[in-house]
């Protein structure tokens, strides 16, 4: 009966060393099957060779699998157990891991010994442990305001003589300012993507590909543009007025390799590490500009009075600007303009009312402001002018009443 044989190896050093061990096996008539996942992480399941391997596994097409030792073949323990007590016995498999003399065809309670499972968690551990002191590293560069990642932010540059320093791009900084001054113009970002796309102005991704540097298109893109995404999140980046802001994205854990974002009071940010391409004042607009969603529609090139800052008192839901043939502008519920009538009223109300309503409550606010000032002097007086008659009454003789 002839044996088919898989060798899953996860580094190349074990290879050399096996080749003239597999002639021997050719020359008996087994069949063997090389896998490979050099540079990539035991704890990671989707690994394209390990991914193979299984499939191969599950059709039938493997009897027998050598690895090297257990952690060539996983360093997730939960995972290794699976594989060696359940698939391989369900798939009639046969196991061996030359390191720890496991065989579970000629010994199958070597399967079964306790060095395994200890073996496993070891193995685990030695991840964790790894996954912990390069993020302590990573940290530590971080709060020293070094730049750790791979590529600069667009609009700089790496600097040639230190990779954890920044440098003006001087083209691409251009265009950062110009989306900063389009925005706090009252341009929506919608409009400003189209405005990019429109004149041919290259996307973050095309433009670093077109400085030589090995940049994959983010979703594999096969013509990437200029996105709502991409130009908020830059609106959003300290980076931009001078300030190294990193950590603002992380790895769940050492096993769960999937990115989730980091609230911004836990982003790690250094001031003055670099020269900035906006003044704090914009960035501190703009930054207002993004909380309030004040914009424009993405065809308009006008910013309302009211624009972002009206909602309906019922559904909360903005309020449309709507003007009329007759001249006039008036405002309505969005829920009622654009999804349903039956989900909420009308709630309408000419700008006119609006403008006016508005600046009689600015001109109440600011008499209220001077008249508190008034009384603060009249409260922060008193205790003057207690004291001065408690002084005269005293000099005169008469009782402090």
């Amino acid at each position: 009966m002839r044996e088919s044989i898989l060798i899953y190896f996860f580094r190349f050093l074990f290879i050399d060393l096996t080749i003239n061990r597999l002639k021997i096996c050719l020359d008996k008539g087994v069949h063997f099957k090389e896998y490979k996942d050099d540079g990539f992480t035991g704890t990671d399941a989707d690994r394209d060779d390990f991914q193979r391997l299984l499939s191969d596994i599950c059709t039938g097409k493997i009897n027998c699998v050598i690895i090297k030792d257990l952690s060539r073949l996983s360093r997730d323990y939960v995972e290794v157990d699976i594989l060696i007590d359940r698939l391989f016995v369900q798939m009639n498999v046969r196991f061996i891991s030359l390191h720890e003399r496991i065989d579970s065809y000629n010994d199958p309670d070597s399967v079964s010994n306790m060095v395994v499972p200890i073996t496993n968690v070891m193995n685990d551990q030695y991840c964790y442990q790894t996954s912990k002191k390069i993020r302590q590293v990573v940290d530590y560069k971080k709060r020293n305001g070094e730049f750790i990642g791979s590529y600069a932010p667009y609009g700089y540059i790496k600097d040639p003589n230190d990779k954890h320093a920044l440098l003006v791009d001087r083209e691409a900084a251009e265009v950062v300012k110009q989306i900063f001054a389009m925005f706090l113009n009252g341009m929506a970002v919608r409009a400003i993507v189209n405005h990019l796309n429109d004149h041919g102005v290259m996307c973050p991704s095309l433009y670093k590909q077109s400085q030589g540097l090995k940049y994959s298109c983010p979703n594999g893109q096969a013509k990437p543009m200029w996105s709502t995404i991409t130009v908020t999140n830059m609106l959003k980046n300290p980076v931009y007025i001078g300030d190294m802001a990193q950590g603002r994205n992380r790895v769940k854990s050492y096993k769960i390799h999937k990115i989730e974002a980091v609230p911004e009071e836990d982003w790690i940010v250094v001031q003055n590490t670099h020269e900035p391409l906006v003044d704090r004042e914009t960035f501190e607009k703009v930054k207002q500009l993004l909380k309030r969603d004040t914009r424009t529609a993405p065809k308009q090139k006008q910013l309302y009075l009211f624009s972002g800052f009206l909602r309906c008192a019922d559904c909360g839901r903005a309020m449309s600007r709507i003007a009329s043939k007759e001249l006039y502008v008036y405002y309505q519920c969005g829920t009622y303009k654009s999804l349903s009538k039956k989900a909420c009223t009308m709630h309408s109300i000419k700008s006119t009312r609006l403008e006016a309503a508005t600046l009689y409550a600015i001109r109440q606010q600011v008499h209220l402001a001077v008249s508190y000032s008034a009384i603060v002097s009249q409260i922060n007086l008193a205790p003057l002018k207690k004291s001065q008659s408690v002084r005269l009454e005293r000099f005169v003789g008469f009782p402090n009443i």
